[in-house]
């Protein structure tokens, strides 16, 4: 019986490598189960697969290949487990004191992505933790202190609580540093986002906040250079700009609605929602269309390792993208969608 299966997040290995992890729709809700996918056009058989019993992933990343490293593919989950893992072999990492369960408490991390040579992970409530030669170590002590300040907060007694009260904690709780992504171009140009227009810089000594004058929850970035970075999230909302010179809005193209995922390509910038691929042109968004990429679509992930090819996640499918034509990779499992 084929069981149709939801993919969740992903990330380019290579122009002809896609790696995407997946949850079958069978599934028991509360079950923890990766399928991860790697998706190689070049080869006879096209999608590949291996499974991670007892894990659920949340993020995914390339370390590239340099010296004395090969490329490996990493995998993320809510609790600070990582698999590193290409063809020769599958390693197994525990950011020690991460996740929900950890010894800080501090709940689950999110993203992972290699920035320069390092790994670097974020998460919620401040955590962001780097990869050293034996270990994972945390690098934020002041971020942490913001976090650990919105969880010491207590819910308003229901007898006796106000409309204001109510309002004041929500707002409290929005604004807490739950960061979605992380991303920079060496461990001395590095940033987070998250919730509450929460944006930070770290310089290699210490973190500081970039005041985009908005609340908006921050889903998504791309660090294009030093001098250029996208943040995307709540409403639409697309930044560009830098820790030094600041941000600014390019627009909110989306009122109610967010952007997932954010990749420049070509010299074009390419937005992932969940009704669509859009690509940004001066001050307006367009649609792109290629038989099931629609005004439909749930595009998920949008990642790249050259400008040679743009990899394209929906919950269902995956894409790849040229610059003038897409080529669609229809997955066995889900050809009823």
């Amino acid at each position: 019986m084929v069981v149709s299966i939801r993919f969740v997040v992903a990330c380019a290995a290579a122009d002809d490598i896609f790696v995407i992890a997946t949850i079958p729709d069978e599934l028991p809700e509360d079950a923890e189960f990766t399928r991860l996918y790697y998706l190689c056009p070049e080869t006879e058989e096209v999608w590949h697969y291996r499974d991670w019993p007892n894990e659920q992933v949340v993020s995914l990343c390339l370390r590239r290949e340099r010296e004395g490293v090969r490329r490996a593919a990493c995998a993320l989950t809510g609790e600070g487990d990582i698999e590193i893992a290409n063809s020769a072999d599958e390693t197994y990492e525990k950011i020690s004191g991460a996740g929900l369960m950890g010894a800080r408490a501090l709940g689950a991390v999110t993203r992972i992505r290699e920035i320069g040579s390092t790994l670097f992970v974020c998460g919620n409530y401040g955590q962001v933790y780097r990869r050293d030669e034996t270990n994972w170590t945390p690098i934020d002590g002041e971020l942490t202190k913001l976090g650990k300040s919105a969880l010491s907060l207590s819910f308003p007694d229901a007898a006796s609580v106000s409309d204001d009260m109510l309002r004041q904690f929500t707002q409290s709780m929005r604004q807490a540093p739950n960061f979605n992504d992380i991303g920079g171009i060496s461990g001395t140009d590095i940033y987070v986002c998250g919730n509450g227009g929460n944006l930070f810089h770290y310089d290699g000594k210490a973190w500081a906040k970039i005041d985009i004058r908005t609340d908006a929850i921050l889903t998504a970035m791309h660090c294009i250079s030093a001098d250029e970075v996208l943040v995307v999230g709540e409403g639409g909302t697309v930044l560009t700009g830098n820790a030094q010179a600041g941000f600014r809005s390019l627009g909110e193209f989306f009122p109610g609605d967010y952007i997932w995922s954010v990749r420049s390509f070509q010299g074009r910038t390419y937005l992932g929602t969940l009704h669509g691929l859009y690509v940004l042109e001066g001050s307006r968004v367009r649609l792109l269309t290629s038989g099931k990429l629609d005004g439909k679509t749930q595009v998920i992930s949008l990642d790249s390792v050259s400008d040679n090819a743009l990899w394209i996640a929906t919950n269902r499918h995956a894409f790849r993208y040229d610059g003038n034509a897409f080529t669609f990779y229809e997955h066995g499992d889900n050809v009823a969608y």
